[in-house]
């Protein structure tokens, strides 16, 4: 009995760790964080990119071709992080890991140096096939009036 009650606190404390966002919260979050503006692209068009992206799951993992990614952001565990298992850039000096929370200040942190990279917000595929058009900023005014 013991036993059963501790792993059931470790569960509820891992599942404090991690969120998922609502379009809403996210569009309330990024704007907080100075996203809304940063070089020049509106903070719907970073909303597209993380629903594309991560589904809005700051626990988001992905391993595809060889490659991991993680956070919100879609980071990229051999450029812009470090996992410990890869051979990576780690461009952004941190652990991937540190992507998987729910605290998003050094994901947006991270994403700001992307952005602010010569790829620019093209360094996302996601970006690059979903988000490029102007219709994503129409979640400011969703949003706003919520």
């Amino acid at each position: 009995m013991k036993a059963l009650v501790v792993v059931f606190f470790y569960f509820l404390m891992e599942a404090d760790e991690t969120r998922k966002y609502s379009k809403c919260e996210l569009y309330e979050e990024l704007t907080k964080h100075g996203l809304d503006g940063y070089t020049g692209i509106g903070v719907g068009h970073w909303i597209c990119l993380i629903l594309f992206g991560s589904g809005y799951d700051t626990e988001y993992y992905k391993f595809s071709d060889g490659h991991p990614y993680y956070g919100l952001f879609h980071l990229s565990g051999l450029k812009w992080c470090s996992n410990g298992r890869h051979p990576s850039e780690n461009l952004c000096k941190i652990d991937c890991d540190n992507f998987l929370d729910d605290n998003i200040s050094d994901d947006v942190e991270c994403a700001k140096k992307v952005a602010a990279s010569k790829g620019g917000m093209m360094s996302w595929k996601h970006f690059g096939e979903y988000c490029t058009h102007p219709m994503p900023e129409i979640v400011f005014w969703e949003c706003k009036t919520e």
